[in-house]
């Protein structure tokens, strides 16, 4: 089978290549990412082939609120439709599932093909914000109400 779900495993964090997005954007926050996966909420590891092609999950914030997010390798880029198919279908699952009126997430500000992912997830556009991240760019919140 070319492509796979299954539920995250710490094993899988040591077998990905992230993508320069994430390297750049992220950089030295990927270790700190990585001890809050498990503990925050479900999350998934997408298998193209056997090999890590990213991770998406959402974290758990508080009853009926959730915060999703991904991370990818070049696999990512490679097989995008169905990544973002995947994507869409486990947060609609993990929304019913976890009992979730509420799921934002935030995309730093002019990443247009992260815009239209998140909107392809059916997430709305709720405002920018100045100066979020640690090298003090700003993001835009979206957010995906039931």
């Amino acid at each position: 089978m070319k492509y796979k779900i299954v539920p995250f495993k710490p094993e899988h964090w040591e077998m990905i290549k992230f993508r320069e997005f994430e390297r750049e954007t992220v950089g030295n926050m990927l270790d700190e990412i990585r001890l809050k996966l498990d503990a925050k909420g479900p999350t998934y590891t997408m298998l193209v082939h056997g090999e890590v092609a990213g991770f998406a999950g959402v974290a758990l914030m508080w009853p009926g609120v959730g915060e999703g997010w991904i991370l990818g390798s070049d696999l990512f880029e490679s097989n995008k439709l169905w990544f973002v198919r995947t994507v869409k279908r486990y947060l609609e699952k993990i929304m019913y599932t976890h009992d979730l009126h509420r799921v934002q997430t935030t995309v730093m500000h002019g990443q247009t093909g992260l815009v239209r992912l998140v909107e392809f997830l059916g997430m709305e556009f709720e405002g920018r914000l100045r100066n979020y991240s640690p090298n003090g760019e700003d993001y835009l919140i979206y957010g995906r109400v039931h």
